[in-house]
Order: C-alpha cells, then sequence, then structure tokens
C-alpha cells in the first residue's frame, strides 16, 4: 500500500537529492538563499489556501496513508509545499542560468510597458473570475480557488520581472514543463491509489489524462510558473545590482540593508537606468566570444556576477593588447599605450599601495572626451566597463600589464627562463591575480578577504598566469611570428640564435625552421608550464568555495591545449580543442576533479 510519505521518499526527494547532485557546482549562497526564501514563502503563502479547500471539502486524504494533520492539512502535504519549490527551483537553476542577467533587461518603454500591463490586466480579471466562482460545492470550486490564489502573486512578481521572464521565456518554459509534468505524473499514481482524493462535486470533471482532472494539471503548471517567476525576480534583481553598482553598493549579505536593495531593484523598470553600461558589457561579452572560446566556454561555469566582471577585465585586457598588436605605426601603437597608462594612473589616483582596494562603488572623475577621439567605438566601451568595477581591484597587476605591452612595444627578445617567467608574470600573472580579486568581491561573502593567507594565493595566482601563458606562447610560435612578428622563445633554447630570430621575426617565415625544432621548443615550455601549473594548484583550496570546481575547469579546459599540441604529429598552426572536448574536461575537472579542493 502506498502512503503519502511513500510518494516522497520514492518520488519526490530522490529526484531532489540527483538535482542537489547536478546543481552541485552552481550552488552558491545566494543560490541557496534564493530557494530558502521562495520555499518559506511558498509555505506561508499556500498553507492557509490548502486548509480552506480542505475545510470546504475540495479535496480529502486517506486517513490511513498519512502520518497526521496540523489543521485540515496533512504532514506530508506541508513538506509538499517546500519539496516542489525546491525541486523545481533545481531543475529551473540549470535550465536559466546560462545567460548573463544584464543580457535580459529591455529597454524599450513601449514595449517594456505592453509586456508589463497586458498580463497584469488579464491577470486581475482572473483574480476577480476566480474569486466569483470559488463556490463552495460547486463545479468550479477547486479552479475558482486556483485563480483567486496564483493570480494576485504572479501580478506582484510580473510587475518587476515579466519582462526578464520574457527575455528566457525558452529556457523558463523549459524549466516549467519537465517538472510539472513530472509531478502530474506522480500525481497521477496518488490519486489512483487513493492517497488523496479529488471532490467530484468541486470539480469540472475535465480529465487531461487518466485519473488526472484539468485543475490537478492546472495546479501543477501554474505553481511552477510561480517559482520560476519568483527564480526570475531574485535572479532580475541581482543582475541589476551586478550591473548597477554605484546605484545598488550593498554586496550580497542575508540583512535587511541588502534585502531592501534587493526588493528596489526587483521593482526599477531598467529603461529608467542608464543603458550604455549594458551597452558596454555586450561589447565586452562580444570581444571575448570572438577572442577567446576557451575563455566563452569556462567563464559559464561560474555564478552570473563573476562572470560578469571577468568577462569586463578580461576583455579590457584583450582590446588593449590588440591595440598594441593590431597598430603597425610605432608612434600610433605608443600613444595608445600612453593613453592606457594615462587612463590607469587616473584610475587608480587616490590608491594608498599597489594593493589598496575598496569595498564600495564610487563615481570617478575620468574626462572621457580625451580618449573618445583617439579610441574606437569598442575601445571605449571596454575602458568604460572596466572603470565600473576598478574600485576593487588593485592597482599593482595593471601596471605590470602595461610593463608586459611595454616589453612588446620595445620588440625585446626572452633570452631565458627568467625572461620568460617575467614575461609570463606581466601579461597574465597580473591577469590571474585580478580574478582573484573578482571572485574574492563577487562571490556570496560580504567580507572582503575570505582566505587566511591571502598574499599566498596571490602569489599561486601569478604563478597559474605564468602556467596558462606558457602554455600559450608554446601553441601561437607560428602564430606569433607570421603575423606579428615576434618570438618569445628563450633565446638561450636556440641553436644560431642570431640565425633564428631572424627566421622569426624579420622573414617570418617559422615553418623554415621545421617541426622538429618547433615541436622541441614547444615541448620546454610546455614542461615549464607544467611546473608552475603544478606548484599552484593546491591554492585552489583557498579561493571562496564555490568557485573551486569553476576554477580548476577553466584551467584545465585551457591546459587541454598542451594535449593537442603534443598529440599533432607535427607542429600544428593553432592547436585548439573542439566544443565538445572543452565540455567533457570542463564537466570531468567540475564534478570529478574538483572534489578533493571542496570537500
Amino acid at each position: 500500500m502506498l502512503t503519502y510519505i511513500d510518494v516522497h521518499l520514492l518520488y519526490t526527494l530522490p529526484v531532489i537529492g540527483v538535482l542537489s547532485l547536478i546543481t552541485r557546482p552552481f550552488l552558491n549562497r545566494s543560490e541557496i538563499f534564493k530557494i530558502a526564501l521562495l520555499s518559506t514563502i511558498a509555505f506561508v503563502y499556500t498553507t492557509p489556501w490548502d486548509n480552506y479547500i480542505i475545510y470546504k471539502e475540495g479535496w480529502s486524504y486517506a486517513p490511513e496513508k498519512i502520518l497526521g494533520t496540523i489543521g485540515y492539512v496533512p504532514i506530508e502535504e506541508y513538506m509538499f509545499f517546500v519539496i516542489q519549490t525546491v525541486l523545481t527551483s533545481l531543475w529551473a537553476l540549470l535550465c536559466v542560468r546560462w545567460s548573463t542577467p544584464c543580457l535580459n533587461f529591455n529597454y524599450d518603454k513601449h514595449s517594456y510597458q505592453l509586456i508589463r500591463w497586458i498580463p497584469i490586466t488579464f491577470l486581475a480579471i482572473a483574480t476577480v473570475v476566480g474569486y466569483i466562482i470559488a463556490i463552495p460545492g460547486q463545479s468550479t470550486f477547486y479552479l475558482g480557488c486556483v485563480l483567486w490564489w496564483v493570480s494576485p502573486v504572479v501580478i506582484f512578481m510580473w510587475y518587476g520581472a515579466g519582462n526578464f521572464f520574457v527575455k528566457k521565456i525558452i529556457p523558463c518554459s523549459f524549466a516549467i514543463v519537465v517538472p510539472t509534468l513530472y509531478l502530474c505524473w506522480v500525481d497521477q499514481l496518488a490519486l489512483k491509489q487513493n492517497i488523496w482524493h479529488i471532490n467530484e462535486k468541486t470539480m469540472l470533471n475535465i480529465f487531461v489524462a487518466e485519473d488526472l482532472p484539468f485543475e490537478e494539471a492546472f495546479f501543477f503548471f501554474i505553481s511552477n510558473v510561480i517559482v520560476v517567476l519568483a527564480g526570475c525576480s531574485f535572479d532580475k534583481a541581482r543582475g541589476m545590482i551586478e550591473t548597477y553598482t554605484l546605484e545598488y553598493p550593498q554586496r550580497f549579505n542575508i540583512n535587511s540593508a541588502f534585502i531592501r536593495q534587493l526588493f528596489w531593484a526587483f521593482a526599477t523598470s531598467e529603461y529608467n537606468m542608464p543603458q550604455i553600461v549594458t551597452g558596454d558589457i555586450k561589447e565586452s561579452i562580444d570581444i571575448i566570444t570572438v577572442a577567446s572560446k576557451s575563455f566563452t566556454t569556462a567563464s559559464f561555469l561560474f555564478q552570473a556576477g563573476i562572470r560578469l566582471d571577468l568577462i569586463i577585465l578580461y576583455s579590457f585586457c584583450r582590446v588593449t593588447d590588440d591595440m598594441i598588436d593590431n597598430e603597425f605605426d610605432v608612434e600610433k601603437k605608443k600613444r595608445k599605450f600612453e593613453l592606457t597608462n594615462n587612463f590607469i594612473n587616473e584610475l587608480f589616483h587616490d590608491r594608498k599601495s599597489d594593493y589598496d582596494v575598496g569595498t564600495k562603488p564610487q563615481k570617478l572623475n575620468i574626462d572621457w572626451t580625451k580618449y573618445e577621439s583617439e579610441l574606437t567605438d569598442v575601445e571605449m566601451s571596454c575602458f568604460r566597463a572596466l572603470s565600473r568595477i576598478a574600485f576593487y581591484l588593485p592597482r599593482k597587476p595593471f601596471e605590470e600589464l602595461l610593463a608586459g605591452y611595454k616589453w612588446d612595444i620595445e620588440g625585446r627578445l626572452i633570452k631565458n627562463e627568467d625572461d620568460l617567467l617575467l614575461y609570463s608574470t606581466y601579461v597574465a600573472g597580473s591577469v590571474g591575480a585580478l580574478c582573484v580579486y573578482v571572485m574574492m568581491y563577487r562571490c556570496d561573502n560580504d567580507k572582503f578577504e575570505l582566505v587566511e593567507n591571502y598574499d599566498y594565493v596571490i602569489k599561486k595566482a601569478y604563478q597559474m598566469g605564468q602556467a596558462l601563458q606558457l602554455v600559450n606562447i608554446a601553441r601561437d610560435i607560428v602564430t606569433d611570428s607570421e603575423t606579428l612578428g615576434r618570438c618569445y622563445i628563450p633565446t638561450e633554447y636556440m641553436d644560431d640564435e642570431d640565425e633564428e630570430v631572424k627566421i622569426l621575426c624579420q622573414e617570418k617565415k617559422p615553418r623554415s625552421l621545421g617541426d622538429k625544432k618547433l615541436k622541441k621548443y614547444s615541448t620546454r615550455m610546455i614542461h615549464l608550464a607544467n611546473k608552475q601549473q603544478l606548484e599552484s594548484v593546491d591554492a585552489i583550496k583557498c579561493l571562496p568555495r564555490e568557485t573551486r570546481g569553476s576554477v580548476l575547469a577553466t584551467t584545465d579546459i585551457y591546459r587541454g591545449l598542451v594535449s593537442a599540441i603534443q598529440s599533432s604529429p607535427t607542429y600544428p598552426a593553432r592547436a585548439s580543442l573542439s566544443k565538445w572536448n572543452k565540455i567533457v574536461i570542463g564537466l570531468y575537472s567540475l564534478y570529478i576533479k574538483s572534489i578533493q579542493y571542496v570537500v
């Protein structure tokens, strides 16, 4: 005999267990808080409604198949309020987390108002109709109760997040339909087993499937709409906070100040906010999508706030590097460098030390006109985007990045491995250190310094950056020579320094060195990269817990290039991994390899 608690033990709790395992890498404090908040609201809001329907004999429960009742409602039914919310929220997390929130903002006032008010009008009518037809003992009672119960709460959420929901309609629909079908199937089983019974006098007696009344299917559908829409409401508010840091300065924290800010961000219409902020972010995303497919793939593993700021940071580094690499006029190249240097000085003019940072956003008085006349629109977007998050980033890594650019402008050769490591520190170790600051600020903890040995983590971040840059150099010997006339191979590796430097930097004919020699140089640099990577990877344990798996997966995806280089019978022009290889490496690192760093 199947009982109500058996339904949970066999059909709902195991699904939550599986979904919890699948979503483990993405369950940060914010997501847990969101699910707990929605579950609490669902419990409080549904309890009186459910008691009322049972009191009015809309449905009933077999006494021998329940543990007991509180009021008129079985204990297992109270459990179900929370269980359904958790189950659907976990599934929705897998469906909707993959887009950057600000890309789903609607800045067109006319369409925004239409999308907001037309559904609200119909929902208001549904509320009135539901109240009118919810007559105890009548066939419209159950349907009417669902309508007046659901419509007001949907009106409230639709007001703030309806446009956000519509922008994500495909993943949101998938997030709603799958748990709805599953729970309808479970409901069918329970009805057949007479665990609960719907009063034939209070329903329309229309069945969407065998033993499944229309009202039951509609209830599961609309309740899942509420859960997914509530999740979108939270995500929209978080997206507003992370996009407009100056207007919403409170970082995530479970306190009244943050919750008030969360509510105002939810209620704010995006069209009232400066669209240029999102426009700059879109430009940054476009740059990364073209420039680094590995980074683009890996970035989706991070929570939205971290992902957003990593994209802003990486795109700035990418576009400033291109400003140097793609300009062949030496004087113009130097001018672009001076502009970038001046910009960095303006950003950090008030810092007291190399690694002094702030915790609250501040408005910067930057004279953008002097940059607008000499930078492209894309470059300006990246400069502006960085200026909005610079308050919590240190000055020193940017100065090191500039030192790397200066190295390239001067055409300095790399004499030995010390030079190679120094150059890698400048152009990549610095970025690794900045990424740590992004993760520590944007993780869901209001304390800035999360690690006991902060200096140790930053040191190892530099080292990890070195490792990834060495892999990059090992991969791009041919590309760097043919397109830029550059050589980053230590000259101490070479059999004939003068001749080989001439071939690589002046003649730009790297293939004339032969595959054997190119692979030999590449292999030596890969060995050095492996050493740096092995010495730095343990520092992942000191990062915020919710970022560890994502960081490991990101580095492993990038280091997957090593196998692509080494497995090739000849030296490849530009080794790369297929999209599916990146996904496989990322999933393995995220779910299996990362266990040693998170337990």
